[in-house]
């Protein structure tokens, strides 16, 4: 897309990026959440990403946020400090316009300092798993039924892409 603008995000864009969230907990079974997350809680984590140096993204269209990107702690065990989550968010009608990615290149571009990145996709989500495998990610594994939300069971699976060899 020619008139999208990729940066890091700031604390103003914060309500934008919540609202992309909450529209995909509140309409899809992609993001796990039952509950919309809260304004304040959004400050919490674009505040902890930042102190521990996780970079989030946001692509602008015509000057308004219409997706976001972020890396995230993996788990909180000290082994896997060189594994980072990717999250991609794209809103509802900037969606299959390649604004994802746009994302997952910048992440990858401000990913240097890990070993592994991770996509935890449930297999509903046919976009996402075609975008990460776009962007050289692999299907590492299915959990069959490791998750549950709207009363229905839903299979995940993990994508990696190693970003260092070392």
């Amino acid at each position: 897309m020619n008139n999208a603008i990729i940066r890091q995000a700031t604390k103003d864009d914060v309500p934008a990026i919540n609202n992309i969230l909450n529209y995909a907990i509140i309409n899809t079974n992609y993001n796990l959440n039952e509950k919309p997350r809260s304004l304040n809680m959004a400050y919490e984590w674009y505040d902890r990403h930042r102190d521990e140096n996780y970079p989030v993204f946001v692509v602008e269209v015509n000057g308004r946020v219409e997706g976001w990107a972020s890396l995230s702690h993996f788990r909180a065990y000290s082994g896997y400090d060189s594994t980072a989550e990717v999250s991609v968010y794209v809103s509802k009608n900037f969606r299959h316009k390649g604004l994802g990615t746009l994302l997952v290149t910048e992440l990858e571009r401000a990913a240097k300092r890990f070993h592994m990145l991770i996509a935890v996709i449930t297999d509903n989500n046919t976009a996402s798993l075609s975008l990460h495998s776009r962007c050289g990610f692999a299907p590492m594994c299915t959990f069959r039924e490791l998750a549950k939300k709207n009363n229905e069971y839903v299979d995940i699976t993990f994508m990696t892409k190693r970003i260092n060899k070392k």
